[in-house]
């Protein structure tokens, strides 16, 4: 005889691996909701410690380590000092792709696979940047790439991936999911960080200017196929010139950045 359907309120209910989550862990995320609910932004000051310790009810033990999971996972920052405290923090893909080295690490993914997963990601971006149904919106997100830029020869390899990889965030912001946004970005950025170790990005100066100019065009004027081409020749021509620097690294495991 089949097993009777569960009763409503355990139907879909899974057990997370590790059991129950740990006190720290449990106000870590209640700080989280905390932040959305106030409407807070990178760079506002939390409460005070005491205010907190009086809100949530726990210890201050409990609470300094919650805070400390969410200062290693780039969702605040611990001030030290006086006038410091915890200041919120921004979910940006570099701390999501940072984070996710760890278990690229643990799991054995290598570089080759890690290039493979930028390639898909930043395809499906552009392809659903293209389809936004806000033409205004794509247009001008887009306009400040429709031109080759001429930066200055003497800018600096930070600045110049800063100015750079902000195209790439632009298409993601059009791509209307976060989830998506966040998560194929984040693929870029521990990309994106190798490529200024191994060597000198700027060297592809010109062809990601015209690239981006292509891709950009391709997305404001919502042709979705030609920006998914467009996109995947792109980042398979920056991925090929970084191969040729890797220096026979391609098959090693992604270490943790």
């Amino acid at each position: 005889m089949a097993n009777p359907s569960p009763e409503p309120a355990e139907a879909g209910r899974v057990a997370f691996p590790g059991g129950p989550p740990k006190a720290a862990e449990t106000i870590a995320r209640r700080v989280v909701g905390s932040i959305g609910e106030k409407g807070l932004r990178p760079g506002d000051m939390l409460p005070r410690e005491a205010d907190m310790l009086a809100e949530y009810g726990v210890s201050r033990e409990t609470l300094r380590e919650a805070l400390r999971l969410l200062e290693v996972q780039g969702l605040i920052t611990l001030r030290r000092g006086p006038g410091g405290g915890p200041v919120v923090g921004a979910a940006v893909p570099v701390n999501l792709g940072r984070m996710s080295t760890l278990y690229f690490q643990m799991v054995g993914a290598t570089y080759n696979e890690l290039f493979e997963a930028w390639v898909l990601g930043e395809a499906t971006l552009a392809d659903r940047a293209a389809r936004n149904p806000d033409a205004a919106r794509r247009a001008a997100l887009m306009a400040p790439y429709f031109e080759w830029s001429h930066d200055d020869e003497d800018e600096d390899v930070a600045s110049f991936m800063q100015s750079h990889t902000g195209f790439h965030d632009a298409v993601g912001e059009l791509s209307n999911n976060r989830v998506l946004d966040l998560t194929l970005m984040s693929f870029g950025q521990i990309v994106t960080y190798h490529a200024g170790v191994v060597d000198d990005p700027r060297l592809l100066r010109t062809r990601l200017d015209a690239d981006h100019a292509s891709i950009a065009r391709a997305i404001a004027a919502g042709h979705n196929r030609a920006a998914r081409r467009l996109m995947e020749e792109h980042v398979e021509a920056v991925l090929g010139y970084f191969r040729e620097h890797f220096h026979g690294r391609l098959d090693d495991a992604v270490q943790w950045l």
